[in-house]
């Protein structure tokens, strides 16, 4: 006999009613409310969406039904064997098979049967509930704060700040939080003191306001309970003060929303309460004929405030009730909820919840064992709970949330050393950079320090990033050329080197993409800047440009790289990488005469290394014939086989000099940082130790000290020497333009106040702030840096490095520029831009190609080379901390007097222009 016909064939209905009280207490998979007949065949899934709502076996009409259960019996004591005042077994009315109680309905179903006696009021009732339901895994954290305050309401009542303090006894752990902060706190300084004794009341006062968000919890529900929902509403104390004891109807609402608000919240089914899922059925309350007054209030909470309340109440009495002779107790719960789905208006459905379902019980029979829910044959087995509801699977979820945080976590902290990244590690993006020793290198949007920088160096790259962004906004909209270009560098300081040069670079590249950004015609194009750092010795440079070679940008592609950095057999490898990728580069200070050999895609803004030669043996000569030196030089380079700059200027200036009829000879020295010579060392020249020792060598000597070397840190220990042995009678000494580099920064050279020497530099120095200026560039530089006006202070270096590198992006601006401006429009790319460069030459003698910051920028007189034509080069002398002051100079510069000059500047051969 199948399930249904065994239910509907009963002749004592004691199946259907059974069934009907099973179904009550089952909760659905989806939604809430009266779970639909597990008999029904499942329809297919485009049933629904073909016959509408009345196919759905789910609605949103939620709602469990009042029901009345007349004539009940020993019907309680079965339903809910052992519970309540029953003793269970045969005492209870629970008939037993083989000593255990039989189970008509599911035993995992939450039940109460509270023995309830006349005149019993409902808080003695609730608390008997509460008892028996805690056995069933379901706890009240609401129900026992709003139980204990009232059971003090005669305490508290008018009086706020008595019923402050039951707040505070019923919060026991922020209370002993409270009552334990100035332990100690006399052994601390006056204002933590202060802080530890007062801070911690007060934060404990606004959580037991319950008006502060997130601190309050259960005390924010009080207040709302309290308050009728009244947003408006002061305080829990001063609410809590004006509850009347004697107004036992007040009490009883707020115990039972109490103990109605902590059911809802176990079940319900969010992320964030996985475990609401876990309950698959609801409580179920057996109230006798003297629990109306409960019944009232529960009927008043689901008319009244519309919510949803987990649990069954079956109110029973013996007394009998009107029922239709042919109303199965099935037929009417079905009834109850079609009438429930079908409201067509609020009205209604509140009127269908608020009917109680009446119920008459048939008579108890007295075999229960083939009503046995162990039978499952006549009852289908109860919906299991969702595994990953469970405590094990929410346990395993965190575990290995937590560890997948952890692996994340250390994920990033690896990622952050390795690739001297910042925020969070982002599997499918690069850092574009790694850390190399302890120096981080690679590619970086201006607002990434490489180093640790000072804060005029994040003013610089600060108004690089703004520049970038200006040039994004800009380019929406816009079909001006929109291009990046690199500046590669050495970005990155020895201990003795604060950047101040590479802050100079910076700062010329800001001012040319600025003035360039601000431009608004429609060849001109838009910068976007990206920062390329090769390390202190450029000796990342080759992995750089192989990287650049790889890095692509749809909106703004690379078009050339500027800067570059130290002549060195690093960077002429990265020299070669960026001409394999076929971009052009054009360097600001490299001045050795190999490197215009290196690739096609190189040009350079200063003067090779054989004009500076030239330069100093005049210079030297001019010396000589004034009596200031001896026809004797002394030539003190550094012994690095990689430092093609040492070596280049070195053999130069001999060669110079000798041709002027000085006694050269050359010293070398070992430079900071690296190995002195070993048994393989096959020179000839005189070795002078490390660069201190080179500088106490010097002293005494009569003639020219030229040092042709790193000014930093070799040229700053050069000259510590040089103080040590004979600060009083120093010799004559000019550096080679790399001691601009040590001239840079105001704070390092006044560490040796009392040397005075010259200096090489390939730009011309600036007037004062504030005066008329050579170039506008140095008005537009000192209006956007106020601190290179600070004298002395962390600018005015006079080095030339930023009109250095404002001339090489101005010229590489220039190229792209051209693009635009020819008749037909040429596609911008890094072999275009290659191509124009090849073109910055004028004709004849006519004019410039490029009016530079340093002076004319000119690649030849009717053929293109890779170097200006007749490139400044200026003799400064420097001492300590006072401005460098203007020896002379030869070259094209823009506004220079005939004072100024060298009067053998025409004398200077063509080679060497």
């Amino acid at each position: 006999m199948s399930h249904g016909a065994a239910m509907l064939d009963d002749p004592a209905r004691v199946g259907n009613f059974i069934h009907t009280i099973d179904r009550l207490c089952r909760r659905p998979a989806k939604g809430e409310g009266v779970q639909d007949s597990p008999h029904v065949a499942r329809r297919p899934l485009l049933t629904g969406w073909r016959e509408g709502a009345e196919a759905r076996q789910h609605t949103d009409r939620r709602g469990i039904p009042l029901v009345r259960l007349s004539e009940a019996g020993d019907w309680p004591q079965v339903l809910a064997p052992g519970g309540g005042g029953a003793t269970g077994g045969a005492a209870g009315g629970g008939p037993t098979r083989g000593g255990a109680v039989t189970h008509v309905i599911s035993p995992d179903i939450p039940r109460a049967h509270p023995d309830i006696q006349p005149g019993e009021p409902v808080p003695k009732i609730l608390a008997r509930i509460v008892a028996e339901l805690r056995s069933n895994r379901l706890r009240f954290p609401r129900y026992r704060l709003a139980a204990l305050l009232v059971e003090q309401l005669a305490e508290t009542h008018g009086r706020e700040e008595h019923a402050r303090r039951v707040l505070r006894e019923a919060d026991r752990n922020w209370g002993w939080g409270v009552d334990t902060a100035g332990t100690g706190a006399e052994h601390v300084p006056f204002p933590v003191n202060l802080l530890l004794r007062l801070v911690p009341g007060f934060l404990h006062d606004l959580r037991l306001s319950g008006r502060v968000p997130g601190l309050g919890g259960r005390f924010r529900w009080l207040r709302r309970a309290l308050s009728q929902d009244d947003r408006r509403a002061p305080g829990v104390p001063a609410l809590l003060a004006g509850l009347d004891p004697a107004d036992e109807k007040r009490a009883a609402r707020l115990l039972l929303r109490a103990f109605m608000d902590d059911l809802t919240r176990q079940y319900r089914r969010s992320p964030a309460h996985v475990r609401g899922a876990s309950h698959v059925f609801y409580p179920l309350l057996l109230l006798n004929e003297h629990g109306g007054e409960l019944v009232e209030l529960i009927t008043e909470r689901r008319a009244d405030l519309d919510r949803f309340d987990p649990v069954v109440v079956v109110s029973y009495t013996p007394d009998a009730v009107e029922v239709a002779d042919d109303e199965e107790p099935l037929w009417t719960l079905i009834r109850w909820r079609r009438e429930l789905v079908t409201a067509d208006d609020a009205a209604t459905w509140h009127q269908v919840l608020r009917t109680p379902l009446a119920i008459s019980a048939p008579p108890l029979p007295p075999d229960l064992s083939r009503y046995d829910v162990a039978d499952r044959t006549w009852v289908p087995p109860a919906r299991v709970a969702p595994w990953w509801s469970s405590w094990i699977a929410i346990t395993l979820f965190w575990m290995a949330l937590a560890g997948a945080a952890g692996a994340y976590a250390g994920q990033t902290a690896a990622w952050h050393r390795s690739a001297c990244a910042t925020g969070l590690w982002t599997p499918w993006t690069e850092s574009g950079r790694r850390l190399a020793g302890t120096e981080c290198v690679g590619v970086a949007e201006p607002d990434y320090l490489f180093a640790p920088g000072n804060a005029e160096m994040r003013q610089v790259q600060a108004v690089l990033q703004q520049e970038n962004e200006r040039a994004a906004r800009l380019h929406e909209g816009s079909d001006r050329p929109y291009v990046t270009i690199v500046y590669l560098a050495a970005l990155t300081s020895s201990d003795n080197d604060t950047l101040a040069a590479a802050r100079e670079g910076l700062a010329g590249v800001a001012i040319a993409q600025k003035r360039q950004n601000r431009a608004a015609g429609p060849s001109e194009p838009l910068v976007r800047i990206l920062l390329a750092n090769a390390g202190g010795r450029m000796q990342h440079g080759s992995g750089i440009a192989r990287l650049l070679r790889r890095y692509q940008d749809g909106e703004a592609p690379i078009v050339g790289v500027v800067g570059l950095d130290q002549s060195r057999q690093e960077t002429v490898a990265a020299i070669q990488e960026l001409g394999k990728a076929g971009l052009p580069m054009v360097a600001s200070t490299l001045s050795a005469d190999r490197l215009v050999g290196e690739s096609p895609f190189y040009f350079q803004v200063a003067p090779q290394n054989s004009r500076q030669a030239w330069m100093a043996a005049a210079f030297a000569d001019s010396l000589a014939g004034k009596g200031q030196v001896t026809r004797r030089a002394r030539v003190y380079y550094s012994h690095d086989e990689t430092d093609y700059y040492a070596a280049n200027l070195k053999s130069r200036v001999v060669a110079r000099l000798k041709e002027r009829r000085f006694a050269v000879e050359a010293h070398r020295f070992t430079p900071i940082g690296a190995a002195k010579p070993g048994a393989a060392d096959r020179s000839e020249d005189p070795y002078a130790g490390d660069p201190r020792d080179a500088g106490v060598s010097a002293c005494g000597f009569g003639g020219l000290v030229y040092f042709a070397g790193r000014g930093i840190p070799d040229f700053a220990e050069f000259v510590k020497g040089v103080a040590d042995k004979c600060a009083s009678t120093p010799p004559v000494i000019l550096g080679g333009d790399d001691v601009t580099r040590y001239v840079a920064d105001v704070r390092v050279r006044s560490a040796v106040g009392g040397i005075g020497y010259y200096y090489e530099s390939f730009a011309a120095a600036p007037s004062k702030c504030g005066q008329p200026q050579r170039h506008d560039f140095y008005a537009e530089l000192f209006a956007t840096f106020p601190f290179e006006c600070q004298e002395p202070g962390p600018g005015r270096t006079l080095d030339g490095h930023a009109a250095l590198s404002y001339d090489a992006t101005e010229t590489m601006i220039t190229a792209i520029r051209r693009l635009g401006g020819l008749r037909h429009r040429v596609p911008v790319n890094s072999y275009t831009v290659w191509r124009q460069l090849g073109t910055l030459y004028t004709p004849d003698t006519s004019g410039h190609a490029i009016e530079g910051a340093t002076g004319a920028l000119d690649f030849g007189t009717g053929s293109p080379r890779q170097y200006p034509v007749d490139k400044a080069v200026l003799i400064l002398r420097a001492k300590g901390a006072e401005r460098p002051t203007h020896v002379g100079a030869c070259g094209d510069i823009t506004g220079a007097t005939e004072e100024e000059l060298f009067p053998w500047c025409d004398s200077i051969p063509e080679p060497y222009r």
